[in-house]
């Protein structure tokens, strides 16, 4: 999803919908922000979150043969590429439940 594409749906929720929390969060992965909205939505409870994170160019991995040698990981980002993720879930009983891609159809 681009970002005026993101940008749109939001806009569209606050009009439509009582907004009950919008924030940016940092994520768990490198360089990766969340940012979600929570909403009274037509199925009660909804939230929608977006994770946005640089995609991974290169991918490369040090190590030596020797016993207990040391392993690492580096990682090579795009500076104008990413990768994003939207999750779509509802308030069940006080957990979030993600919500089936059939209602929407």
């Amino acid at each position: 999803m681009t970002d005026e594409k993101w940008e749109q749906l939001i806009g569209r929720v606050k009009d439509e919908f009582d907004v009950i929390e919008h924030q940016t969060l940092d994520g768990e992965r490198e360089r990766e922000t969340i940012e979600e909205i929570v909403f009274n939505g037509p199925i009660g409870k909804m939230r929608v979150a977006r994770s946005k994170r640089p995609r991974v160019l290169e991918q490369k991995t040090h190590y030596s043969n020797r016993i207990g040698g040391d392993m690492g990981v580096e990682r090579v980002y795009s500076d104008d590429e990413f990768v994003n993720t939207i999750e779509i879930s509802r308030d069940q009983n006080g957990e979030w439940v993600p919500v089936d891609n059939s209602m929407f159809g």
